[in-house]
């Protein structure tokens, strides 16, 4: 049969892979499958830049039309993957459609976990059952963020449930629209995943700036009242029993890998769908973005990294190696976020353990850069408004000389938020 390549999943580690595959010459069949129909477009502006109304869903897009058209794509957009057969190489889509596939290529990325015991209740305030679209949401599409939009009013109470990257970006944002802000995290600080002392000056710079935060609990269960008026009818109950009134919850606790259309292939899908450092997963499989663990030789096992640039990275090798290639990908990670004002960008891997020291502080304007180091050994790089400081900085994690070819990023115009943390 003629070879016809089948990317599943249309955000930018899909599109990048058709891109790229163009690119490099393959003039075959094409498939991308996406489960939206929206055109492919880029997701990290979502909870800040979109959801404040300073960009507009076309501006979010990866391509515009006329580029899609000249990538020759066979298109299967607000199409779901449901089920693969790697021995007759073929898909299922949603609507019953069957692909068969020469190469196969994953990219669908996470899923947020959703907020439990949430639901209408029966008129005493007690939960009812499995939560249903409206007062209770989440952010992870561009409908999400729509529809969230529609929520961050002026004095509009919103209870935002979860502390990582996601839930204080979102913070932020609602804090700029006037809402009133109460954010609930498990760990002692937001953003746990960069340490005590990082974690609580975002934690106190999202207190001076109006928010709520609540640390050391979770939520139990949304109340919804029948028969009230929109504004008010919900009580956010948390783990320690404390009550809070809202009109609007956020779930921002986490995402699970989208694998459940795999689960009859016999992959590897303990954690996403695991491949070596090329991308692959099986003959004729591969995967990439935030769906896929890929063994990173620099350390030493298999990484699961949610980064927007980390994907792009992974969708050139993957196209390269389709074509018989042989590239792994063998780079620092990195990734950034806006909190607010402040921009914060981290190179290498934030291993448990690692302890933080700050290097260069300069109070007066806002700035300062540290080093993670683990056991003596640094394994990632801070800098808090100063970005290009984490460049230099960058350096000290390249100490072998395989490290000393590694590619150094530059940073797009709009941040990608990092790995969630689930709470």
């Amino acid at each position: 049969m003629n070879r016809h390549i089948v990317v599943v999943g249309a955000a930018a580690a899909g599109l990048a892979v058709t891109e790229q595959l163009r690119r490099l010459g393959y003039d075959g069949d094409l498939s991308l499958v996406g489960a939206e129909n929206h055109p492919p477009y880029d997701r990290p502006p979502l909870s800040k830049r979109f959801l404040a109304g300073e960009l507009s869903a076309e501006q979010l897009r990866l391509a515009e039309p006329e580029a899609l058209d000249r990538l020759a794509l066979s298109m299967h957009r607000a199409r779901r993957a449901v089920t693969a057969d790697l021995d007759s190489r073929t898909v299922t889509l949603d609507d019953g459609t069957v692909l068969t596939y020469t190469d196969l290529v994953v990219a669908t990325g996470v899923a947020p976990r959703g907020l439990t015991g949430t639901g209408p209740s029966d008129g005493g305030g007690e939960p009812g059952g499995v939560g249903r679209p409206g007062p209770v949401g989440t952010l992870k599409t561009l409908d999400d963020a729509r529809a969230l939009a529609e929520q961050l009013r002026p004095g509009r109470r919103v209870v935002i449930a979860g502390g990582g990257f996601l839930g204080t970006e979102t913070s932020w944002t609602a804090l700029a629209l006037g809402c009133e802000v109460t954010l609930v995290n498990r760990a002692a600080t937001p953003l746990a995943v960069l340490g005590g002392h990082v974690g609580s000056l975002v934690g106190e710079r999202l207190r001076a700036a109006g928010a709520t935060l609540l640390t050391g609990s979770t939520v139990r269960a949304v109340h919804e009242r029948d028969g009230l008026p929109e504004a008010g009818r919900l009580t956010v109950l948390l783990s320690d029993d404390t009550r809070l009134p809202a009109d609007f919850v956020l779930g921002a606790i986490g995402s699970v890998p989208a694998t459940g259309w795999l689960a009859s292939t016999g992959l590897d899908l303990s954690d996403g769908v695991r491949c070596d450092a090329g991308g692959r997963a099986a003959p004729g499989v591969y995967a990439c973005g935030d769906v896929a663990s890929w063994y990173h030789p620099r350390h030493g096992g298999h990484l699961r990294l949610e980064h927007r640039m980390y994907a792009g990275e992974q969708a050139r090798v993957v196209a390269a190696n389709l074509l018989g290639g042989t590239a792994v990908l063998d780079s620092v990670p990195f990734f950034w976020t806006d909190q607010g004002p402040h921009k914060i960008v981290v190179h290498g891997l934030l291993t448990p353990g690692a302890e933080f020291k700050p290097l260069e502080v300069d109070p007066e304007r806002d700035r300062f850069t540290g080093v993670y180091r683990l056991d003596g050994r640094p394994v990632a790089v801070l800098a808090w408004n100063s970005p290009k400081e984490a460049l230099r900085l960058r350096r000290e994690l390249l100490t072998d000389p395989q490290s000393a070819d590694a590619p150094t990023p530059t940073a797009p115009a709009e941040p990608a938020a990092g790995m969630p943390v689930p709470q």
